[in-house]
């Protein structure tokens, strides 16, 4: 079992990948739909999608990861 202590190694996505993919699907959402949670999430789900299928297989150093890691990670690129 997991333990919530248990600390992971984890490689970090380069910071002009995160970037890339706030201006492509974050930062342009309309203005009606960025204080709609369930639009944000979705935009994150694609942004997630195209990092895995275009960004690791172009990236030397890319990792893999989950979208509640790159959901962290891509928010935190985008509000600092």
């Amino acid at each position: 079992m997991f333990s919530a202590n248990m600390e992971t190694k984890r490689a970090e996505i380069p910071s002009s990948v995160l970037d890339d993919l706030c201006s492509r699907f974050i930062l342009h959402i309309p203005s009606e739909e960025r204080d709609n949670a369930i639009r944000v999430c979705f935009q994150i789900e694609l942004a997630h999608w195209f990092y895995l299928d275009f960004c690791i297989p172009n990236t030397p150093g890319a990792p893999q990861c989950g979208i509640r890691d790159f959901a962290k990670a891509d928010i935190l690129s985008c509000v600092f």
